[in-house]
């Protein structure tokens, strides 16, 4: 065999022009891993399993629920009316469980906060009972605004104003009351006492005449509303200055009205009044 025969059996085989050589299984196993994307596939992988476990688990659905904020109602009160223990915490519905929070006469506003892996802090500013509103012999706490939060559980502390509706009318939690009327009742129950002398024995409301007040010997006081105030009263320090007697007396019309019935003094005080 001559040189020139071996040279030829020895050179490598020339591929085919236009024909791609395939690498091996190996070597395409090296390739993937030396341009990452292998690891990329294996993260991608890693997480959805990831993310579908923290979604479909139990662990990350509220179960810890603290209420912060509260004193006439309970927290467990509140977390029920909330409605989201159980609740998966990705998919918590925080705008609805406001708006359900906000339903309740009690609460003025209200806060949520959801946190891993399973809690949630609420957070509420109560309304305050300011008066007592008396209707139908039930007392119902209401707050500044006229709001009717709910029936009274306990007879009133002596401090407390109590206002007397003679409509008789029975009252539901939310309703609004005429805030006029209330904050009159508020202004006269300060000033009667430190301005006339006098403390009222009954401050009341009547869908016809407003506001009124009762004196402790029976005279009936018609203030209506909060219009005028100071006219008003400047009239009834005059009367009670000169000593008129009177047991009814209107101080809405310009020219105030009143007259003097004996007997109406000795009558219980009961129902809207009467001249």
């Amino acid at each position: 065999m001559s040189r020139e025969m071996a040279t030829r059996r020895r050179r490598p085989a020339q591929p085919v022009p236009g024909q791609q050589a395939t690498p091996g299984p190996w070597r395409s196993l090296l390739t993937w891993v030396t341009s990452g994307r292998i690891v990329g596939l294996l993260l991608f992988v890693a997480a959805t399993g990831g993310l579908g476990y923290a979604f479909t688990d139990a662990r990350f659905s509220v179960q810890q629920i603290k209420v912060e904020g509260y004193q006439a109602l309970d927290a467990e009160t509140i977390a029920e009316l909330a409605g989201i223990r159980g609740h998966s915490i990705w998919f918590v519905d925080q705008q609805g469980a406001l708006a359900r929070l906000k339903e309740n006469a009690y609460i003025a506003s209200a806060s949520l906060t959801i946190a891993l892996p399973d809690q949630a802090t609420i957070q509420i500013i109560e309304r305050r009972p300011e008066v007592r509103w008396q209707a139908g012999g039930v007392q119902y706490l209401v707050d500044a605004s006229g709001k009717v939060l709910d029936a009274a559980q306990e007879p009133a502390e002596n401090d407390v104003l109590v206002i007397i509706d003679t409509s008789h009318a029975q009252l539901s939690p939310n309703e609004h009351l005429d805030l006029d009327a209330i904050q009159l009742a508020q202004v006269l129950a300060l000033r009667l006492p430190i301005e006339l002398g006098f403390t009222p024995a009954q401050i009341g409301w009547d869908y016809g005449l407003g506001v009124y007040v009762r004196t402790t010997i029976g005279q009936t006081i018609v203030f209506g509303q909060s219009e005028e105030l100071e006219r008003k009263l400047a009239i009834l320090t005059l009367l009670l200055n000169e000593q008129t007697e009177f047991s009814y007396l209107d101080l809405r019309p310009a020219t105030p009205f009143y007259q003097y019935r004996p007997e109406m003094l000795q009558a219980p005080a009961t129902g809207a009044p009467e001249p």
